[in-house]
């Protein structure tokens, strides 16, 4: 199974470029990260800051 995913990457490494495939990557990582910051609530929703203009 493991081997099949590698030759995956690998064809379409070759095909698309090395760059496409580093970028997946990152932003499998980064999209893990957010996740996990999400999960522990680090990040406190602040109110929207829209400013209504009476006239």
């Amino acid at each position: 199974m493991l081997l099949k995913i590698v030759i995956l990457l690998v064809v379409v490494g070759v095909i698309f470029g090395w760059d496409k495939i580093i970028n997946l990557f990152k932003a499998f990582f980064q999209a893990k990260e957010e996740f996990k910051k999400g999960l522990e609530g680090e990040e406190e929703e602040k109110e929207p800051k829209i400013k209504v203009v009476k006239k």
